[in-house]
């Protein structure tokens, strides 16, 4: 599974990109992103799919020297699981 992660502090929060591309015989089933502990979204997708691609815009709260920790998790349709974890400050 490849996972692709862009962000940037917005006027108001942060704008996150999230996306993955299955490999192989890999497929997507959900999808759960976290930002800061809480989840802004969980796509429980109908067909399995293979790749994925969502934006948030304004996430989160964001401010000089604010931490941020960013997980997102997808499920296969065989149950197996992918995470991906990333973590910056926003510039003081």
């Amino acid at each position: 599974m490849k996972f692709t992660l862009n962000h940037s502090r917005a006027l108001s929060g942060n704008d996150i990109s999230v996306g993955m591309e299955a490999e192989g015989e890999e497929t997507i089933q959900r999808v759960e992103t976290k930002l800061d502990g809480s989840s802004p979204v969980e796509d429980e997708l109908e067909d399995s799919i293979d790749s994925y691609q969502r934006v948030f815009s304004g996430a989160g709260e964001a401010g000089p020297g604010t931490e941020h920790t960013l997980v997102v998790t997808m499920e296969q349709d065989d149950g197996k699981v992918h995470s991906w974890a990333c973590t910056w400050t926003d510039p003081v």
